[in-house]
């Protein structure tokens, strides 16, 4: 059963790793660049670039983008690896305190859980917390028990590395403060001596690196928590007990009915522990309270209570990141209860087993069903970057055979990018078209932000060539409410495919020079249209692309052409413009039955232009039929 969680877990953290989340957050690309600066020899113990960060989860990325290369994968590969063996502490420590029933419990719990199937399937380095804050407590038990001061000084050094993960560990020595007083309370603090002298000796033996580093740069370790402290102005809002007050009954509702609402970092509220969980959770909760002379209840209801603190005294609370410390006990109170439903004597012992195991199946399901919508919402692509992803496998796709240039803010301003393109050096970015080249020659690719001057374009696009323009994936950052497109690509590519006489003349200001047609559905239809002009039009046109079956209309597309995206005083002789439309269907596509018409029409008076033969001048109509192939 034990290696059957490890398996859960292991599938639930690696299956679709790369694509769900989907692209890859500047915080996880951050941590990308750090590694490929360790693997050029640029070693640290902490990390001053995005606010800072501790090394760890940066060295363990090294590794993975030295095996798998600049990937989203890489990335989030310790993450994956990391969650699914803190499966194995996790049961060790809890068959320590409680015995091997809440082991194997807590062991599914971590693995089905969606908190941390969510925090193993990022790229951050919070993950790396809970198992070393685990195997503190089993080394620091089997110490306690055995009292062999080498144990001491093993659990100090692992609970030192715990500094070496995330932000949250330096708020541990509240909650170990206050299980000291507890153990002193209840007549068990003799016992720890001198294993605590032995453990603060290991603690200071792998910190020392890091405390000369804070010595020599204390703003470069303590920023961060300033900006996100309660008790800043900009946070607490003038009122800090007031805020205070909120964030705490924030915090108590992340177990049961109100988590996180950073899409980032959680389905938006969704709470710790779904509704078939929550009673488990319950039932441990009571049991602990009630057996609270037990050192091992209560250090679980000290650890749980006190590691809120970081969301608590901080924006945003329930932050998932911040209150990560509660994990590494949070996961034996379900499991408490669900031992207790084990062990419930009055029912029988059959349907004793097959309630835990429905429990644990249909919060596996939940999890399951929660994860993959949430991986399908749009708005998590755009929480996590995924059309800067996007950008960077189109120039991977293109670096062979085309000459690429890209807008330098694309690569200073969206760091998954800078990360994910492979091989930078065969991609000229460009500050402003005063270092573009005069003229490019196909193949060749241009890509901007599309929100600046462009007029630039059409000028580069060395004739004769065929131009295509496509818009990127739509993003939206924090502070836009309509999502937009990241960027517009402008090729310049050959032209042996594109005939030489045109199909048909429009009004004598463009000529329909080829068509293409690609079935990508049942529900959709791809129609490629080539313009070619021989000067700049005089009015802004709108291209139709009609299917027509017997019973009339079936699907249409009308934009102008390359989506607005080039303007009527952009055309140039020689230069040939496709044109792509993209239609829904209300029918499957079937050439036997199915006409293609594609035209023209001013977009200010809506009269479509006249067709003619190029030839003879012959009139056609009012549009062309396309003939599929």
């Amino acid at each position: 059963m034990l290696l059957l969680a490890l398996a859960t877990a292991v599938f639930l953290r690696f299956y679709r790793l790369e694509q769900i989340p989907p692209g890859l957050y500047r915080d996880e690309a951050f941590n990308g660049l750090d590694a490929l600066k360790v693997l050029r020899g640029d070693l640290a113990l902490y990390f001053g670039a995005n606010n800072g960060r501790e090394p760890l989860y940066i060295y363990l990325t090294a590794a993975a983008v030295a095996l798998f290369g600049q990937t989203a994968f890489a990335v989030r590969l310790g993450a994956a690896v990391v969650g699914s063996l803190t499966t194995l502490p996790i049961y060790l420590l809890g068959r320590s305190w409680f015995g091997w029933r809440v082991g194997l419990l807590a062991a599914w719990i971590w693995a089905i859980t969606l908190w941390p199937v969510h925090l193993s399937r990022v790229g951050l380095r919070v993950i790396l917390l809970v198992p070393v804050l685990v195997i503190t407590f089993w080394l620091g038990t089997a110490a306690y028990r055995r009292r062999e001061n080498w144990l001491w000084f093993l659990t100090g050094i692992v609970y030192g590395l715990g500094f070496y993960t995330y932000l949250a560990a330096r708020f541990t020595p509240l909650p170990l403060i206050l299980i000291g007083l507890y153990l002193l309370f209840t007549g068990r603090l003799r016992r720890l001596w001198p294993g605590v002298a032995w453990t603060t000796l290991g603690i200071i033996f792998i910190l020392l690196p890091l405390l000369i580093v804070i010595w020599q740069q204390p703003d470069l370790i303590l920023g961060r928590s300033g900006q996100v402290s309660v008790l800043h102005p900009d946070v607490n809002g003038g009122d800090l007990w007031g805020t205070l007050w909120q964030n705490t009954l924030a915090a108590i509702g992340l177990f049961l009915w109100s988590g996180d609402m950073i899409l980032r970092h959680n389905p938006v509220g969704r709470p710790v522990f779904d509704w078939l969980i929550a009673i488990p959770f319950l039932i441990g909760l009571v049991w602990c309270v009630r057996q609270w002379r037990r050192p091992a209840a209560m250090i679980v209801l000290i650890w749980t209570g006190s590691m809120l603190g970081p969301t608590i005294l901080a924006a945003d609370a329930p932050h998932f990141l911040r209150a990560a410390g509660i994990l590494p006990l949070l996961v034996y109170l379900p499991a408490i209860g669900l031992e207790r439903i084990w062990l419930w004597s009055r029912v029988p012992g059959i349907v004793r087993s097959l309630l835990v195991g429905g429990l644990i199946l249909g919060s596996l399901l939940l999890t399951i069903r929660d994860y993959v919508a949430y991986g399908r919402d749009p708005e998590v692509g755009y929480a996590f970057e995924s059309a800067a992803a996007e950008l960077a496998r189109q120039l991977n796709e293109e670096l062979t055979n085309t000459t690429l240039f890209l807008d330098e803010q694309f690569w200073s301003s969206w760091p998954s990018v800078s990360f994910l393109v492979a091989d930078p050096k065969n991609v000229s970015r460009f500050l402003s078209p005063d270092s573009l080249p005069d003229k490019i020659v196909a193949p060749a690719a241009i890509y901007t932000w599309p929100y600046d001057p462009l007029d630039y374009i059409p000028g580069l696009m060395e004739p004769p060539a065929v131009i295509s323009v496509t818009p990127g994936e739509l993003a939206r950052s924090d502070l836009n409410e309509s999502p937009y497109s990241l960027y517009v690509r402008y090729g310049s590519e050959e032209l042996p495919a594109v005939t030489n006489e045109p199909l048909a003349a429009f009004a004598d200001l463009l000529l329909l020079q080829q068509t293409g047609v690609a079935e990508l559905s049942d529900d959709w239809l791809q129609v490629d249209v080539y313009w070619q002009a021989e000067t700049a039009l005089d009015e802004e046109l709108v291209v139709f692309v009609h299917v027509v079956g017997p019973e009339g209309l079936v699907g249409q597309d009308d934009n102008p052409p390359a989506e607005g995206r080039w303007p009527k005083d952009w055309w140039r002789a020689g230069q040939i413009i496709r044109d792509r439309h993209t239609i829904s269907l209300d029918e499957p596509y079937d050439p036997t039955k199915h006409q293609i018409l594609v035209g023209l029409y001013e977009r200010s008076t809506g009269i479509r232009l006249p067709v003619s033969d190029v030839t003879t001048g012959e009139p056609l109509g009012s549009s062309w039929t396309i003939r599929k192939e």
